[in-house]
């Protein structure tokens, strides 16, 4: 059974300060909870002719997939948040659950290094250790729990017997140093036995490291999970196969995340390999087709290469979401040459024939790469920003088409206000800007406050409530199959999307967000493996989703929410402020007649809203 904590037991969360010695400690990554995910009626049911679900819709909170195995595969019932097994009448027969540990099952180049489970250039400082496994059961009989390699070698194995009526907690220790290639997990219910299995998770030790590091480390590991280096894209969710869905906004925050986390104090990953990551994206979305300049928003493997995932679209919002990553991070890495090519690719974006008869940028083409869509971004908020400013970094001529609602996000929804300030430091200004008079650090902060109060007013008891969650804004659903939008504007949103706590960070004391997200890590919101997708209201169940696009929302909010904690220089921040084409491109909102940015706002220097 999950633990919620009492309102007693949360006032007793001690909050370790960041400036306070830091220690190792064990932390539990549920490698599955097995509560149900899908709609209500619907079944999880094996893909025809395998051992294996959906991995699309079926998945671990690994990012990975798991399915049925054994002969009495069939005995398996999972109508409720527990996997039951009755083999009470099947005595010679056996039948369970395996999980892969990295990517897919088929994919068998992908394993877990127990002694360094995250992406393999994140540097050893900051790599957590597995070292136990815990499985929740009841019931009666004998269960089997192994890990395996790649090439199906058995790693490490135990038996248990269970014999309780209600769950009873079993904790095993593993040896890390012996498993440094491990690819599945696996529980066996042994015949005659009659047990339920309730969650199975890994005892990740992490490394004496301060909590705001960790949080950077966690939030951009989650990122990194969805990369593949073979490609040079980023996945727009973990577990699905390489090269079926990628995202091309994604690809480029993590090409800025990576960079940012190169530079010291963190050197999370080397420069060689940030930068070797880096031209391997740039040299992939190079090779795309772009009409008009534009980007796709989704692409996929083809037999020729990688093109549009079809019934997408050539995005003008992706595409400054990419281009803007990737001029900052070639500014980071004071790669030049790269700098050049990006900026030329900018410059054949044709904005002339993109503009409607409104004046403004349309959302881009249709996959045919031909037919230009029909509504523009004129909506105000940090997408309508990141479009228009890319057009002003070669064009100094941009018209000034004002946006409808300054200052107020569409339906209430979180991301939009902050999404351009995680390229740019000058949205903190609280002076009217020169397109629509909004004062956008003001209009961050309304929002920012009209957030934690409508969890606070709409839902009083529940646990989001009482642990201080918030974030109505845009990601997946409860059940993982559609995109869900929501908004403080909107009545009874029961569906909670906490990226927007990092995205929102730096409008807040650092000290309060970092023990907010400690009460999430012991909730089991906030896992080893980053944060989770999305958060029902009741509290009861989540979705463990590694969706790349909120990963890279989380990653580049906690990398600005440690800066200003720090009060450091931001690398990010600064790239912004040292390119000329960045600097000519939000001129368009603040001219260099107003006020400049006193050093302690460049810093994020600790402030109330």
């Amino acid at each position: 059974m999950r633990f919620f904590p009492t309102s007693a037991a949360l006032l007793s969360i001690f909050v370790a300060s960041a400036s306070a010695q830091p220690v190792s400690r064990l932390v539990w990554q549920p490698v599955q909870e097995y509560f149900i995910r899908i709609q209500p009626g619907r079944a999880q049911m094996p893909v025809e002719g395998t051992q294996r679900l959906n991995s699309f819709v079926s998945y671990t909170h690994l990012g990975t997939d798991f399915g049925f195995h054994g002969p009495a595969e069939h005995t398996i019932q999972w109508q409720s948040d527990e996997i039951c097994v009755h083999l009470g009448q099947d005595p010679d027969s056996w039948a369970g659950l395996w999980h892969s540990l990295a990517g897919l099952a088929r994919e068998s180049s992908e394993v877990m290094d127990f002694e360094a489970p995250w992406p393999v250039f994140i540097t050893a400082k900051y790599q957590p250790k597995v070292v136990s496994v815990m499985l929740q059961a009841k019931g009666q009989g004998r269960l089997k729990l192994e890990i395996k390699s790649n090439t199906q070698e058995m790693l490490w194995s135990e038996v248990l017997t269970v014999d309780k009526p209600e769950c009873e907690t079993y904790i095993l220790p593993v040896p890390s140093m012996a498993i440094r290639n491990a690819k599945l997990i696996n529980w066996t219910a042994e015949s005659g036995s009659e047990v339920c299995v309730d969650n199975l998770n890994l005892g990740v030790e992490l490394p004496a490291i301060p909590f705001d590091e960790y949080v950077v480390a966690a939030c951009y590991a989650k990122l990194a999970r969805c990369y593949d280096a073979s490609s040079g894209f980023v996945r727009d969710r973990a577990h699905t196969e390489a090269g079926a869905f990628e995202s091309v906004s994604s690809t480029g925050m993590f090409a800025l995340m990576t960079a940012a986390v190169s530079r010291p104090p963190l050197s999370m990953v080397s420069q060689k390999d940030a930068s070797k990551i880096i031209r391997t994206i740039h040299k992939a979305v190079r090779s795309l087709d772009h009409p008009y300049g534009l980007l796709p928003h989704f692409v996929r493997r083809t037999a020729t290469g990688y093109a549009i995932h079809p019934g997408t679209e050539f995005s003008s919002v992706d595409t400054a979401i990419y281009y803007h990553g990737l001029l900052l991070a070639a500014e980071t890495l004071h790669d030049e040459d790269l700098k050049m090519e990006l900026l030329s690719a900018v410059d054949q974006i044709d904005f002339k024939s993109l503009h409607l008869t409104d004046g403004s940028i349309s959302h881009g083409l249709k996959d045919d790469g031909r037919s230009i869509l029909p509504h523009g971004w004129n909506d105000w908020g940090g997408e309508s920003a990141l479009v228009k400013m890319l057009e002003r970094i070669v064009n100094d001529h941009t018209p000034q088409v004002k946006m409808e609602r300054p200052g107020q996000a569409w339906q209430g929804t979180g991301f939009i206000p902050e999404i351009q300030s995680l390229f740019y430091p000058d949205f903190d200004r609280d002076e009217p800007d020169s397109l629509d008079g909004v004062k956008w650090r003001s209009a961050r902060v309304r929002m920012l406050e009209a957030q934690r109060q409508y969890i606070q007013r709409t839902w009083p008891q529940s646990l989001p409530a009482r642990l201080g969650i918030y974030g109505l804004s845009a990601g997946e659903g409860e059940h993982g199959d559609r995109y869900q939008v929501g908004g403080v504007d909107l009545p009874d949103q029961a569906m909670i999307h906490p990226h927007y706590i990092l995205m929102s960070a730096s409008l807040t004391q650092p000290a309060e967000t970092y023990a907010l997200l400690e009460r999430m890590e012991k909730a089991g919101y906030f896992p080893p493996w980053g944060l989770v997708e999305t958060i029902s209201i009741t509290g009861h169940s989540y979705l463990p989703m590694n969706g790349s696009l909120n990963a890279a929302f989380e990653a580049l909010g906690a990398y600005h929410l440690f800066a200003k904690s720090r009060g450091i220089p931001d690398a990010i921040y600064e790239a912004s402020r040292q390119s000329p084409e960045l600097r000519r491109a939000v001129e368009l909102f603040f001219p260099p007649t107003a006020r400049p940015i006193q050093s302690a706002e460049l810093r994020g220097a600790p402030g109330t809203p």
